[in-house]
């Protein structure tokens, strides 16, 4: 059984080494200095519940331990570094460069220092990374964030390059009209960034032709697909990949069998298999793959999402074929 995985969806923020966070908040006085390990683990989980505005707040507290350069720098190393112990070939590890600038970096800074992290851990280390930058949902409408998010696409024009490779929309899908963000992504392919969006995760699936009428490469989550055939049809007609992460969506019910995930591999969408947050989600890529085992899906449809992983990366060919000999070798 070949286990070379590639992860396309994985939030930084939401991935650190918990004990690693636990340090680094008491050291920047995230924390106060009396609470123990359990006290800031509770602090972590006590809104992992559904997926709502509410819920999302989690993030602020993960965000206020990555305030500084180096602590983005290393934070990044360390995620990768754990990520080659898992066998996990390619990752594009997403963040968003506006929720790290509290402390005087700018989100060129931000940015920079994400990067940083990502191309000492491939001179260190077999595991090549891709970097995402986010655009963000905040307030009732688009306009609410605008300026924020119009700056992430600028530092992100000037740092494209075989490590940063794409943007983002991430964060609470029905704070408004979706097609409201249009302009962005307008921006995006005017410097030919490439980009993935949020769609269909946590509101209606009508948000999946939205984002492939805003010219999305590929749809994170994407579930509420099944919500009606024509979403699943313009996904098929127009060859959408789809980041789906299995334990993100099911949370706190464990209901594994009621996942989509199955019918969309049957309707032949082009699935791939990520983790989201390996904090807030208890999982990673291994146990990701080993639950699809579990509810009977074969080696054979697994491997066939792991090349649709291949194909749907945004990383250049050279280092797709290095890739694809690393899966079939």
């Amino acid at each position: 059984m070949n286990t070379a995985r590639i992860e396309l969806h994985l939030h930084l923020d939401g991935s650190l080494n918990i004990m690693w966070a636990y340090k680094k908040a008491l050291e920047r006085g995230v924390i106060d200095s009396s609470s123990s390990f359990e006290d800031f683990y509770d602090l972590l989980y006590s809104n992992n519940g559904s997926h709502s505005a509410q819920s999302i707040k989690k993030f602020d507290l993960v965000c206020d331990l990555l305030q500084h350069y180096e602590d983005l720098s290393d934070a990044t190393y360390d995620l990768a570094e754990r990520l080659n112990n898992m066998g996990i070939i390619y990752a594009e590890i997403r963040f968003a460069s506006q929720h790290h600038t509290k402390k005087g970096l700018t989100q060129l800074e931000a940015l920079k220092a994400v990067r940083d992290g990502a191309n000492r851990a491939m001179a260190d280390m077999p595991i090549k990374l891709g970097i995402i930058n986010c655009l963000m949902h905040k307030g009732d409408s688009a306009a609410f964030n605008m300026e924020a998010n119009l700056e992430t696409i600028e530092v992100t024009r000037k740092l494209l390059d075989n490590t940063v490779l794409a943007l983002d929309l991430a964060g609470f899908e029905n704070n408004c009209d979706f097609r409201e963000y249009a302009p962005l992504f307008t921006k995006a392919r005017e410097y030919h960034i490439p980009y993935t969006i949020h769609a269909g995760e946590m509101g209606d699936g009508s948000h999946i032709l939205d984002a492939i009428e805003m010219g999305a490469w590929r749809i994170g989550h994407g579930v509420n697909c099944i919500q009606n055939e024509k979403y699943i049809e313009a996904l098929l007609e127009n060859g959408i990949p789809l980041e789906v992460c299995v334990s993100s969506n099911v949370k706190t019910t464990l209901n594994y069998a009621s996942h989509p995930v199955r019918y969309m591999i049957d309707r032949g969408l082009k699935v791939t298999l990520n983790t989201d947050n390996m904090i807030f989600s208890r999982s990673d890529l291994i146990n990701e793959h080993n639950i699809m085992r579990s509810l009977g899906v074969s080696e054979d449809t697994l491997m066939q999402c792991t090349f649709n992983a291949l194909d749907a990366a945004f990383c250049d060919e050279g280092t797709k074929m290095y890739l694809l000999g690393r899966i079939v070798g």
